[in-house]
């Protein structure tokens, strides 16, 4: 059921998602019921997001060496305890590069909302462009201070992910 799911939503556009999230879902809900844009909207990218975390959280666990399972269990450990323990804390740290490098492509395509009627940094510089002419001669410097306000945070972000990959490699002298 779930490597379906994985499969289904990763072989989906995310805008696809968007527009079902917007547009279709509305559909098939009762008469009457109405669900905020803007929950709807958060809700496919979550499960969008979700279904890229799972890729790669399963390709860390299966970078783990199933001799740390076997002696986990020949130490008494349950499997909870193995995997909370010894498995996971080894998958993540394997993984933390692309758990990264996603959390930086869901904050980027957080500009794929404007597409949908709702509006972010990209989709409030448009509506502020196209409403009134006062902005207009300022188009370039908003489009850059935009730009600037990803590039801080991507970056922020992956610096942070290299200071976390160098604290875990510290308490891992292998």
């Amino acid at each position: 059921m779930c490597s379906v799911y994985v499969e289904l939503v990763r072989g989906v556009p995310l805008i696809s998602v968007l527009f079902m999230a917007s547009f279709m879902l509305p559909l098939f809900l009762p008469q009457g019921l109405t669900i905020d844009v803007l929950l709807r909207v958060l809700v496919g990218i979550t499960l969008f997001a979700a279904a890229y975390m799972a890729e790669v959280v399963r390709g860390g666990l299966q970078a783990v060496p199933r001799g740390q399972v076997e002696a986990a269990a020949s130490l008494g450990l349950s499997w909870w305890q193995t995997q909370r323990h010894v498995v996971l804390p080894q998958a993540l740290t394997a993984v933390l590069p692309g758990l990264v490098n996603n959390f930086i492509a869901i904050f980027k395509d957080t500009s794929l909302v404007t597409i949908v009627s709702l509006y972010e940094l990209t989709g409030a510089l448009g509506l502020a462009l196209n409403s009134d002419a006062d902005w207009r001669p300022f188009k370039l410097e908003g489009y850059v201070f935009i730009a600037l306000i990803y590039f801080l945070f991507c970056f922020s972000i992956s610096r942070y992910s290299l200071w976390v990959e160098r604290q875990l490699a510290l308490g891992n002298p292998s």
